[in-house]
């Protein structure tokens, strides 16, 4: 006598199973609801006070817009280059979100209790699509009211109200749409997790494509490259043609009044590849977003929940390890020789620490390329602004905060600097050696271009002296205290609580006494014909270094008696 196994048939209790979490959320979604509502009166609020200014002049803006300026020829034949470049970058950034998120997301709860139940994963995961890439477009769509303001600030884009509102919709939606293909691709990414080595492999060569992108972008606003290379960039992919809307309403004849640019007629295909392709990829991850296994969810809840924690003790270190871990970032194998004397034990341990972590290395080197090549375009103005001055000393600051990773690992663990023959509180000094260098270097190449071009030598000695006080303020931000409760939760005055301002002054106290007063000083020597502003600001950007310096020794000498 034989005996049959048949498979025994499992009851589907999705149904059930969802109606129950609604029921049990209700008294929470209002909580949520009320706690979303806070946060956006809070931003709201914020943006009123500290930026009612520039709302009002965005207002303004768009009902009466500027002129074209002098410049406004630069930016428009800059534009599809450097657009497209900002747009392969913007991509990226979302694809790679699929290698340690994804729009595909369970809480941990949801992923402990019921993954293993027999529940419809397409019922429970494609609403949960569904509402991150609503969210994505919609973040889509504010960002690129960016660039469109950029260009209206040019005298770009038309003198009517109507022209404005032209071009704002079209970065907008042209934006939106770039990412809701990218939380489309991050979507398959997710559901096919050996798709993520290709996004790793190819990652170096997309940076490297989006720095030629971005150098055909300033050859074409300070020469005449051939056309044929800006054709090639706006039709290369999706970045290219998210560029082409906004490009074609910057130039419209009756704003630009440039006559030697002309956009292309074939925007309009443009726009219809990037709303085909956009649309591919939801409806492609729509139907993929059931099969995303297990595993993956699990990995992502987990990653998740160790960065929000991370982030709410304002733990950056924590949160870049969980990333690392999750994204499979590996330390390359860089070795160096050890050296002979004691005195450059350090800096070879600090050259060690960014050799063996390249994607750092060169995302330092990029922002300083990027940081000098902007005050570069600043400096060429007639009257320099002290926003694009800020905008480029602020990408200085992280790019010398990036190298300061040997400093970082002695301030998280001071026994680590016991056999150095040096005192802890003389490390900052002997640290500031390494980033200095490397900036100083990368920063070097094409301020050394724009002063040969020009023949004028004043911004070489600008970058010697603004090297070391951004360093030395990254540094400043390494050695400091920790995050204390009493810190965390300040104390009453009668203008309010302190718990917001300390938590200002603990994060961004390094880049207010290096970038601020270095803002003022740049633009007061880049504006003043004469030499006299220019020594002034060698004199006082030396003392600030040596001041900032001193402070951070002190810091780190603080730091190892607590």
């Amino acid at each position: 006598m034989t005996v049959t196994s048949r498979p025994i048939a499992v009851p589907d209790s999705t149904g059930p199973t969802i109606a129950l979490l609604r029921d049990l959320r209700q008294g929470r979604g209002r909580q949520q609801a009320a706690s979303i509502a806070f946060w956006i009166y809070l931003v709201a609020f914020t943006a009123a006070v500290y930026g009612g200014s520039l709302i009002a002049a965005a207002y303004r803006a768009v009902r009466h817009p500027p002129p074209a300026t002098p410049v406004a020829g630069q930016v428009l034949r800059a534009a599809p280059a450097g657009l497209t470049a900002l747009a392969l970058l913007l991509l990226l950034v979302l694809v790679r979100d699929a290698l340690w998120r994804g729009p595909v997301t369970l809480p941990q709860a949801t992923v402990d209790w019921l993954l293993d139940t027999p529940v419809d994963r397409g019922r429970l995961l494609r609403p949960r699509f569904r509402l991150a890439a609503a969210g994505t477009a919609l973040a889509g769509a504010a960002v690129g009211v960016v660039p469109a303001a950029a260009l209206v600030a040019a005298g770009l884009g038309g003198h009517r109200s109507g022209d404005v509102l032209r071009l704002t919709g079209a970065a907008a939606a042209s934006v939106a749409l770039l990412f809701t293909l990218g939380a489309g691709a991050a979507g398959l990414i997710e559901r096919y997790p050996r798709a993520g080595r290709w996004v790793r492999t190819a990652t170096p060569a997309v940076l490297a494509a989006a720095g030629l992108l971005g150098g055909l972008a300033a050859w074409a606003a300070v020469g005449r490259p051939p056309a044929v290379l800006s054709a090639v960039a706006v039709w290369s992919g999706p970045w290219g043609w998210s560029a082409q809307p906004v490009v074609a309403a910057a130039a419209h004849p009756a704003g630009a009044g440039l006559a030697a640019v002309s956009s292309s007629s074939w925007w309009p295909l443009a726009a219809a590849l990037l709303a085909a392709a956009a649309l591919a990829a939801l409806a492609a991850t729509d139907r993929a977003a059931a099969g995303v296994s297990g595993s993956v969810l699990r990995a992502r809840a987990a990653v998740i929940g160790a960065m929000s924690a991370a982030a709410l003790s304002m733990n950056t270190r924590g949160v870049a390890a969980a990333y690392q871990g999750a994204t499979g970032i590996r330390r390359a194998g860089f070795r160096l020789r050890p050296p002979r004397r004691r005195g450059l034990v350090l800096p070879w341990r600090d050259l060690l620490a960014i050799g063996r972590a390249p994607a750092r290395l060169a995302a330092a080197v990029t922002l300083a390329v990027t940081a000098a090549g902007l005050m570069i375009l600043a400096a060429r103005a007639r009257h320099v602004s002290l926003v694009p001055v800020a905008c480029a000393l602020t990408l200085g600051y992280l790019a010398a905060a990036w190298l300061c990773e040997g400093a970082r690992l002695d301030a998280d663990d001071p026994r680590r600097s016991v056999p150095l023959p040096f005192r802890f509180a003389s490390l900052a000094w002997w640290h500031a050696a390494v980033p200095g260098v490397v900036l100083l270097a990368a920063a070097g190449v094409p301020v050394l271009v724009a002063c040969a071009a020009a023949g004028d030598p004043r911004p070489l000695a600008l970058l010697v002296v603004t090297v070391p006080v951004l360093v030395a303020g990254a540094l400043l931000n390494v050695f400091r205290a920790p995050l204390t409760p009493e810190l965390f939760m300040g104390f009453d005055t009668p203008l309010g609580n302190t718990a917001a301002i300390n938590v200002v002054i603990w994060v961004a106290w390094g880049p207010v006494l290096s970038v601020g007063p270095m803002t003022v000083l740049l633009s007061r020597a880049v504006s003043a014909p004469g030499g006299g502003a220019l020594a002034s600001a060698v004199v006082i950007g030396a003392a600030l270094a040596v001041g900032l310096g001193a402070y951070a020794a002190r810091r780190a000498s603080r730091l190892r008696a607590g």
